[in-house]
């Protein structure tokens, strides 16, 4: 049996100071923030392992040189306070000054020219380089102290990179051929060289992963290794693949708590980051990183009730939690006081956040593959990306968000999966496809043997039109247990238009009492070959010009296959529930999901502002109740407390007892047949409800 890791034993409160101080002053602000494990980034004033870094007297990266004597008197005061010590190494942004050194090493753009904008003002090596045996050499320097872990931030390739001699000289070795622009590549997704290219980056960072692991892992088999990896996102602009990266690193983690300009990003961000980090682990620990500032301001901090969201999604879904403190933390008492007050809460309650197991029955799909493949793919902001809309219809992002956002706000928990999880759907009853358009051929085999086998699926827009590297087919691969077939054009954008419930009856619309209800933004005509409750209207040309008519273009398509019955939407619903929040959208996904899945929970006098997660472990279910609820705006300052939430549970278990954990109350409990109900007097930013069995 193989040693436990230390990562391995509890949940990790993981805090970096951006700020400089003294050690004795930053091993005390750790300690009074409740944090058992830091990424270790500066000693006073002196930047030792960022955008430059210094081992001893060899100036890796430039600037000024400095003795790492005092790491070890450093190590100790954090020992001493049972704090563990990783070593931030930066591996993305590279000081320009020292870059022009080692030219050999540069990552070199499309244009042959090296690259110098990382943050408008650092240049980047490339671990396809010699740069790599230096970073293996600092790895060995700091593996001799007694550090727990390294950290790296990156390694990503840019947009537009590497074309170094490293990366063409690799490339040309293992396709025989040329490096390939890859920009000019990004409108021809179907082509063999773009999945070549997308591999080869790929493969790249996880050797180095790889190597690096077995460097550190020779020295001492106890010192973590974990990297920044890949967000809801394609992977193709940065090269980061989340399954590759866990398979050499020993942590899954990802940006979902950084939050940017306007923050237009989904609320749910770092819950959904956390939920699909955990499907692509593969029961390794994750961690999602959450940045208490508002960038690209880089010196400020978020209100108490952003910071208290980041910190309650994080953990409600079984991520370790990274807090970076980006300011001096006594400008800042009030937001500091919640990271003190959810760190305590962690280390007083750590079975909630620990080896538990989803209990969710339903899985809704993050459609990875199809954001390397699919036109309608978007590129998020981050700090490794620019923004990239798509004028595509399809917008996977926007479809996936908006079914998130509709299974939140009616308290239905699910997990988040990826195409590799369609492997393994034993544990649920409805899987949702939100425009899941590039599937291989194994996954749709076990897609139908799930609804054969009785399971239930929603699927939407173009769901299974394309092979898994972005060829458009001549028809669905999953036509029979949709329902459809022959597809023809897609249309669209509807801007003022309807669809017409022709089954008034028809359980999906049971609540609706509309005539029309507004149309999704895009639809695609199809063939239609079994129950239709649902049509599209023709287009009006105007908003003002008349009364909309009935058009033989199905909307929503009810099908049985097998047991199981598959619900098929016709058009961008989820992308119109995330942009326009129609009420009948929101019924409408409540009624189906009622319809195609067993209540485990429900929810009485709860707004829908209050997110439900349910979890197990041992003899306990925990129900993790996460609170939005605001004054409509972002960022969110104050969080509303809600009061007399009555909970109604549907378990086979005798409960024994029902505690809240943040209030450290038990509550009154009723139990007849399978459902047990109790009301918790107040919710305030959150609250773990243990459930004895």
């Amino acid at each position: 049996m193989s040693e436990e890791k230390w990562w391995e034993g509890e949940p990790l409160r993981i805090v970096e100071l951006e700020a400089g101080y003294e050690p004795d002053k930053r091993a005390n602000l750790l300690k009074d923030f409740g944090a058992n494990m830091e990424h270790l980034t500066r000693f006073s004033d002196k930047i030792i392992f960022g955008g430059v870094a210094f081992i001893d007297d060899h100036d890796l990266y430039g600037g000024t040189k400095v003795t790492l004597d005092s790491l070890k008197d450093y190590l100790d005061r954090l020992h001493k306070r049972k704090i563990k010590v990783i070593i931030y190494y930066n591996v993305h942004a590279i000081e320009s000054s020292f870059a022009r050194q080692h030219p050999d090493w540069q990552q070199i753009q499309e244009d042959g020219k090296p690259i110098e904008s990382v943050y408008m003002v650092d240049s980047s090596f490339c671990i396809n380089s010699g740069w790599r045996e230096d970073v293996f050499q600092a790895l060995r320097k700091l593996a001799s102290y007694e550090i727990d872990g390294v950290f790296y931030d990156g390694p990503i390739f840019f947009v537009n990179t590497c074309y170094c001699q490293s990366c063409k000289k690799l490339f040309k070795e293992k396709y025989k051929k040329e490096m390939p622009a890859k920009t000019q590549l990004v409108s021809q997704s179907d082509s063999p060289e773009w999945k070549e290219i997308i591999e080869f980056q790929s493969d790249s960072i996880a050797r180095f992963l790889r190597d690096s692991n077995k460097v550190l892992k020779e020295i001492n088999p106890q010192i973590l290794l974990y990297m920044n990896g890949n967000v809801l996102a394609p992977n193709w602009p940065t090269g980061r693949n989340n399954r590759k990266i866990i398979k050499e690193t020993d942590i899954l983690g990802a940006e979902g708590g950084f939050l940017y300009g306007e923050l237009r990003e989904p609320i749910y961000k770092p819950g959904a980051m956390a939920k699909l980090l955990e499907t692509q682990a593969g029961g390794k620990p994750t961690v999602v990183f959450d940045a208490a500032k508002q960038g690209p301001w880089v010196f400020s901090s978020l209100p108490q009730g952003e910071i208290s969201i980041l910190y309650s999604q994080t953990i409600s879904h079984q991520a370790n939690v990274w807090l970076a403190i980006c300011d001096e933390p006594s400008f800042h008492k009030k937001e500091m006081e919640v990271i003190k007050k959810y760190n305590k809460f962690i280390k007083e309650n750590p079975h909630p956040f620990f080896k538990t197991s989803s209990i969710a029955r339903i899985a809704l799909l993050w459609p990875q593959v199809a954001g390397n493949y699919y036109s309608g793919s978007s590129v998020p902001l981050t700090d490794f990306t620019r923004e990239m809309k798509t004028e595509k219809a399809g917008n996977l992002a926007e479809e996936f968000y908006g079914f998130y956002d509709g299974l939140s706000r009616e308290h239905f928990p699910f997990d988040v999966i990826d195409e590799e999880a369609l492997y393994n759907l034993d544990k649920y009853e409805l899987i949702i496809l939100p425009n899941a358009t590039c599937l291989d051929e194994k996954k749709v085999e076990k897609i139908k043997k799930f609804v054969k086998n009785g399971g239930n699926v929603i699927s939407s827009f173009e769901t299974s039109l394309y092979n898994e590297y972005g060829k458009k087919l001549e028809d669905f691969q999953l036509k029979d247990v949709f329902g459809i077939e022959k597809p023809e054009n897609v249309f669209g954008p509807l801007q003022w238009d309807f669809i017409f419930p022709k089954e008034g009856n028809h359980f999906s619309l049971k609540g609706i009492t509309q005539g029309y209800i507004s149309a999704p933004t895009y639809g695609l005509k199809l063939k239609a070959k079994a129950k239709t409750p649902v049509f599209f209207c023709e287009p009006l040309p105007g908003c003002y010009a008349g009364r909309p008519k009935a058009s033989p273009n199905p909307f929503l398509i009810e099908n049985e296959y097998g047991k199981g019955s598959s619900i098929y939407l016709a058009g961008t619903f989820g992308g119109s529930l995330y942009k326009f929040h129609f009420p009948e959208y929101y019924k409408i996904l409540f009624n189906l999901v009622s319809k195609l899945s067993k209540p485990i929970i429900t929810l009485e006098n709860t707004p829908s502002s209050v997110e439900v997660n349910l979890r197990k472990k041992e003899n306990s279910i925990f129900l993790y109740l996460i609170n939005f609820t605001s004054e409509m705006k972002r960022p969110i300052q104050r969080i509303i407390p809600c009061s007399n939430l009555k909970v109604n549970l549907f378990l086979k278990e005798k409960v024994r007892n029902v505690k809240s954990l943040w209030s450290k109350k038990n509550l009154k409990f009723s139990q007849r047949g399978n459902s047990v109900s109790f009301v918790l007097p107040a919710l305030e930013d959150y609250d773990v409800i243990e459930i004895a069995i």
